[in-house]
């Protein structure tokens, strides 16, 4: 008999997308899962969308989300209202392919693994592209199976210890909520996600199971990641932004100066889980890149915000006590002395992006 599977999708007014995120679930080709749709109090005809699917099939359920509103208490609710012995996440405007389910359980069979993850293509409108099939990254995953144990001729890589450190050192992200499948009795000893991550709290949660659980990487695609336009990453091409006039535009500003925020707090919660690991063996110089790319935040900060003086100053020396570079005294200096104006040079180390 098939395992129930548990699908947890948090939405928050996406009445105009969350149909082809449950219709890629109804296309599985494993068929013994329940769905909970965990509406964030949308205030658009999100609720109406997915009533309409849980009178279509009573796997469907619709589930009010009454946690700390946001994705982290979202997911959180829908992981205490599951039945399954087994958990999974979709976002509601991304898509699964119809062999994720069966493969997850498939390779959790094979391997004995406690968690399971897959690799994805992402689409921005009508684009779709894999990333994984560049020379980086295929360095990378041939220094993964080399590494640690593989299964299937090398197209699932099975983690132990050292993934933690892998993950630190890896310019590549390989791991995805949306691709994760777990047993849920796991959730006595890992806990809910932090509902105070807006930004991060997904890799902040599989960051817990590394180094204390055995983890299958399928190296097969198994989602859809979307680049939607109002998503909280995708509101507009930050690299078509100008620097010098970013300011200009106050929603855009806002809205990079709080993901910044956000960015800064995730990095500072790896850097303490670094300091405190028993598994990473160079913390040295696993804490020197972490400082590095917070400097680097608190360093554009001060750029965006130099029209401030005083904000631009104090973003400034915040970047300078994480680590000093030509960079960030130069801006001092620039700020010392109140010049406003733009600098190409200045502008080659903002991590805006």
């Amino acid at each position: 008999m098939e395992h129930l599977i548990s699908i947890v999708m948090p939405t928050y007014n996406r009445a105009h997308v969350i149909s082809g995120a449950i219709e890629s679930i109804m296309r599985q080709s494993y068929a013994n899962w329940e769905l909970l749709v965990v509406d964030d109090r949308s205030t658009d005809h999100t609720e109406e969308a997915i009533r309409d699917w849980t009178r279509k099939d009573a796997r469907i359920r619709y589930v009010r989300n009454e946690r700390e509103k946001g994705p982290g208490g979202a997911r959180n609710t829908g992981m205490l209202e599951a039945q399954g012995e087994y958990l999974a996440f979709l976002d509601s405007d991304d898509e699964w392919y119809p062999c994720h389910l069966t493969d997850s359980v498939r390779t959790h069979t094979l391997t004995k693994a406690d968690i399971s993850f897959a690799l994805w293509v992402e689409r921005h409108g009508e684009i779709t592209s894999y990333n994984f099939d560049n020379q980086v990254e295929r360095n990378l995953l041939h220094s993964m199976r080399t590494t640690f144990e593989t299964w299937n001729d090398g197209e699932t890589i099975v983690f132990e210890k050292g993934l933690f450190e892998a993950f630190l050192s890896h310019t590549r992200n390989f791991f995805q909520l949306n691709t994760m499948v777990f047993r849920r009795e796991l959730l006595t000893e890992v806990g809910l996600i932090n509902e105070h991550f807006f930004l991060g709290e997904d890799t902040t949660y599989l960051l817990r199971f590394f180094d204390k659980y055995r983890i299958a990487l399928q190296t097969k695609p198994h989602s859809v990641y979307r680049e939607s336009p109002d998503s909280l990453y995708f509101f507009c091409d930050r690299w078509q932004l100008d620097p010098d006039t970013i300011h200009l535009n106050e929603d855009i500003f806002i809205k990079i100066e709080g993901l910044s925020f956000k960015s800064i707090k995730v990095r500072e919660h790896i850097r303490d889980l670094v300091a405190q690991s028993e598994s990473v063996r160079n913390k040295a110089k696993q804490l020197s890149y972490i400082d590095i790319g917070i400097a680097s935040k608190y360093y554009t900060l001060s750029y965006l915000n130099r029209y401030d003086r005083k904000k631009a100053l104090h973003y400034c020396r915040q970047s300078l006590r994480h680590k000093v570079s030509v960079f960030n005294l130069f801006l001092l200096i620039k700020l010392l002395f109140a010049s406003k104006s733009g600098n190409a040079f200045l502008q080659k180390a903002l991590n805006i992006w």
